[in-house]
């Protein structure tokens, strides 16, 4: 847990159960059939399950299938939710019927995907008429200095407290630029650009929504290290508040879109 979100619970409230609730949000229908491509430690499809949904969440990381199944397996709701299953496979090599599910959920895993059109063409396939898409998806290219500059702020002033774990130039300018420098290359993942998704999400899906979320302060949140919990908890409320208000009112690029889009009837 040392350099995880998990860590605290209010880490969680505003981080991934955030997330959870714009998935849920995008939902409408009771006992659905949902597919998760990429469910990580399939937190995502447990919640889902409880809510009433069967679930199958796939992913090519046999260690954090392990980590999903043995959370299933402790569950104490099991006997109140729907199906759920994980499985460790690549989607690109992994079927089923074509039209069988209701919802298929990408969360914050379509970035690191190659050849995005190829992958959503395949869930398009496994979507039944009406069904609906679910996108969650950061898109780090948007990144732009003003929102490096407030991150920088932040980030130093908690690092000048002994508060952050790791280090930037004491040079704005420097630092900055090395903000823009780690978002925009930095990452391991194989990072798609926002076009690369968007494009392919509207060509193949009627679009119900495209918005944008707060998403920057997570990294703030890896690394933030303040003693006092109420304090964190205090402080990391209000830098999600912040990105909030400078997301709304056009000071910085946001990264965190959702996009829903529908699969016409034929």
């Amino acid at each position: 847990m040392k350099n995880n979100l998990w860590r605290q619970p209010y880490l969680i409230e505003l981080t991934y159960a955030d997330n959870f609730r714009l998935v849920e949000d995008s939902i409408r229908g009771r006992n659905l059939k949902i597919l998760e491509v990429g469910c990580g430690t399939g937190f995502m499809g447990l919640e889902l399950a409880r809510r009433g949904h069967d679930v199958v969440g796939i992913d090519l990381n046999e260690k954090i299938i392990r980590i999903a199944r043995r959370t299933v397996e402790t569950d104490p709701y099991t006997k109140t939710r729907g199906d759920l299953r994980y499985d460790v496979t690549d989607f690109n090599k992994w079927s089923d019927v074509p039209e069988t599910y209701d919802i298929v959920l990408f969360s914050r895993v379509l970035h690191d995907l190659p050849r995005p059109k190829k992958i959503l063409s395949r869930a398009h396939q496994l979507l039944k008429n009406g069904g609906r898409l679910v996108c969650l998806e950061y898109a780090y290219d948007r990144i732009d200095r003003r929102a490096a500059t407030w991150l920088y702020q932040i980030r130093r002033a908690l690092e000048l407290t002994g508060w952050y774990s790791s280090h930037l130039p004491e040079n704005p300018r420097e630092g900055v630029d090395s903000i823009m420098k780690e978002n925009l290359y930095g990452r391991k993942e194989h990072i798609n650009k926002f076009e690369e998704m968007r494009q392919p999400l509207e060509q193949l899906l009627v679009k119900e929504r495209l918005s944008w979320h707060c998403y920057h302060c997570w990294d703030v949140f890896r690394d933030m290290r303040v003693p006092d919990r109420k304090r964190e908890n205090a402080l990391a409320s209000l830098f999600k508040r912040m990105e909030q208000l400078l997301i709304d009112s056009g000071e910085i690029q946001p990264v965190l879109f959702r996009f829903v889009g529908t699969k016409a009837s034929v």
